[in-house]
């Protein structure tokens, strides 16, 4: 019989000698071995009493009678272990599934394989990558990634915590950052990155290094990445994108954040406008359509050109009723420049040229807002009358198509139906410049006059002109936002003295009729801040 007792190393001192003691005291057992599995130099280390003279490698080998050296295990056997359990794992997950061999190689032989001494540490990875496996978003990750982060999360757990807390160091692209320059934000990440990489134990730093270099890119202080490969790496569910970070070290979808599941069933109604747009009310009401929008921009592909008018007209349908302000001076990705991102490349990529014209035309006299679809006929009239200044870049529209369109939304603007609605549009200002654009400044004093023909028409009309203006303070990073009224940008509409004797003309009785929106325009107009232009 063999009686085995293992991991003794792994005891402590009073355990250790216990055990040395009984294998003594019943050694002569017959017909019994005792076979002691053990880190010599550890186990010598706990027998030793320094004090009283008591050396513990003299007292093994009193006890032990045949001792045997494992060798240590040769890494070409570790790693077909490691490789083994990891494509087990990963096929319970996917199924099937191709990997990027260029980036597995690079993160195995970066640092990975270096994590990986005995089984026990191969074993020990595997549990815990299989456990949180099975709670992560796994639609919302990549496996090598997701790899490369739990060997950090297993090994060297202080740093893995310090990452999650530091988003900005480990993703951060070349932006506009406010009162920052691109240079001292580099310099201020590459010395935080070194301060964090010292807690890592010397034994295992230049590994779990030389992972997070092959993870995050933008750890190369010496090379440039702009905003623009943020998209790329959010397509490829990489964890040094800004948008997937969060993913990998939450093992959850994020608070706020927005799943590939939840956009392939966004995807899925996108046939039919009405439930498209339902599905977006959804995510506005929880705080999550700007999230949503930005994500869609990754999957145009996936939309099928039958489709593509439905998904349109639910975008500018959405984007005439949905209110969202921007957050301050720096805020561009708001709710209408996202649609017109979306509008333009979804009919950039799908619909051919020299039918681009006639399919938006088509979209304008199907949509009943006058607000999205204007706005996108400006932008892409502008666009091509801005050619000449950049005549190596391709613009959506020819010029045939181009002045065909500026007809559509002349006759937009006249469809009586619709004149009631631009009455009350919260893009009335726009929608007049636009209008003066395409059919002169006649038509649009003539609507201007019918509408402030009495009192409650003309505060409607003023408060049109009220906006958001935002400023900074020199060495105060905080924008400061104000409400102005353009008188500028009335005048360039109908003579302004006209609007200042109507306005005059407005007594406190009128005043208490009023909403709080044409209070505050007849105040801002008799009141102009010092910022307005004459």
């Amino acid at each position: 019989d063999v009686y085995k007792r293992q991991d003794i190393d792994r005891l402590d001192v009073e355990e250790t000698k216990l055990i040395f003691k009984l294998v003594k005291l019943t050694a002569n057992f017959p017909n019994t071995i005792f076979l002691l599995a053990y880190d010599r130099e550890r186990v010598e280390r706990r027998l030793t009493i320094e004090k009283d003279g008591f050396n513990g490698s003299e007292y093994l080998k009193k006890i032990v009678q045949v001792s045997f050296i494992l060798p240590k295990p040769d890494p070409q056997d570790l790693w077909q272990i490691l490789f083994e359990d990891l494509e087990t794992t990963i096929k319970a997950i996917y199924g099937e599934v191709n990997i990027d061999e260029r980036r597995w190689g690079n993160l195995f032989h970066g640092g990975l394989k270096d994590l990986f001494i005995t089984i026990r540490d191969i074993k020990r990875f595997i549990s815990s990558l299989r456990l949180d496996w099975s709670i992560v978003s796994k639609d919302d990750i990549t496996p090598i990634d997701f790899i490369g982060v739990e060997a950090i999360r297993v090994f060297a757990p202080q740093f893995y915590s310090l990452m999650s807390s530091n988003k900005h160091l480990f993703t951060a692209t070349e932006s506009l950052y406010v009162g920052l320059s691109s240079r001292d934000d580099k310099q201020a990440r590459e010395a935080k990155y070194e301060e964090l990489i010292e807690t890592v134990p010397q034994n295992i730093r230049d590994a779990i290094d030389g992972i997070c270099k092959q993870l995050f890119p933008q750890l190369d202080f010496r090379t440039s990445y702009t905003h623009d490969w943020q998209r790329t790496w959010c397509r490829e569910k990489r964890v040094c994108s800004e948008e997937k970070f969060s993913f990998y070290f939450s093992l959850s979808i994020p608070t706020g954040a927005v799943s590939e599941a939840e956009i392939k069933a966004v995807l899925k109604t996108i046939d039919n406008k009405e439930n498209f747009l339902k599905t977006l009310k959804k995510f506005n009401e929880e705080k999550r359509l700007r999230k949503l929008l930005g994500r869609l921009m990754d999957y145009i592909d996936e939309i099928k050109q039958d489709d593509l008018k439905s998904f349109i007209l639910g975008l500018w349908q959405l984007e005439e009723e949905v209110e969202d302000k921007r957050l301050g001076m720096w805020d561009l990705d708001n709710i209408d420049t996202l649609v017109s991102r979306l509008t333009y490349h979804s009919i950039k990529n799908k619909i051919n040229e020299g039918t681009r014209g006639k399919f938006i035309k088509d979209l304008i006299n199907e949509c009943d807002s006058l607000y999205p679809p204007v706005k996108f006929a400006r932008l892409v009239i502008h666009e091509f009358e801005e050619k000449h200044d950049k005549p190596n870049e391709k613009v959506l529209l020819e010029e045939k198509e181009v002045e065909e369109l500026k007809s559509v939304i002349a006759a937009k603007f006249k469809d009586s139906s619709l004149k009631e609605k631009l009455r009350r549009n919260k893009n009335l200002a726009y929608l007049l410049f636009s209008w003066k654009e395409v059919s002169g400044e006649k038509e649009v004093q003539e609507f201007i006059a019918d509408i402030i023909k009495d009192k409650d028409g003309l505060a409607t009309f003023l408060a049109a002109f009220v906006s958001d203006v935002f400023s900074q303070v020199m060495g105060d990073y905080v924008s400061i936002r104000r409400r102005e009224l353009n008188k500028k940008s009335i005048e360039a509409l109908y003579p302004i003295k006209k609007i200042e004797e109507m306005v005059a003309s407005i007594t406190e009785e009128d005043l208490e009729k009023f909403t709080e929106e044409q209070k505050e325009a007849i105040e801002l107009f008799r009141k102009p801040k010092e910022s307005d232009i004459f």
